[in-house]
């Protein structure tokens, strides 16, 4: 499987809801909340992508993951 083509529609997919967040916080509706949300989901993604390929897992289940973090960002910070 190529890895490169998911790798990078997820970087597309990080983008958006980096600037997602970026326009709350210009625009003064970013919360302290939502800053701790932030950091606590990058910490929890990175520890479940340890552990799936400690298990000997395959990467592609790690984008999977990530993928679907990134989606309900995207559906929570849309609304």
């Amino acid at each position: 499987m190529i890895i490169w083509y998911p790798f990078l529609t997820l970087m597309a997919d990080a983008m958006q809801v980096i600037e997602m967040r970026l326009r709350l916080i210009a625009l003064g509706k970013g919360t302290p909340d939502e800053m701790f949300l932030m950091v606590s989901e990058k910490i929890e993604a990175f520890d479940k992508a340890h552990a799936i390929l400690i298990r000997g897992g395959d990467p592609a289940h790690v984008l999977d993951n990530y993928r679907k973090i990134i989606a309900a960002n995207v559906a929570r910070l849309s609304d």
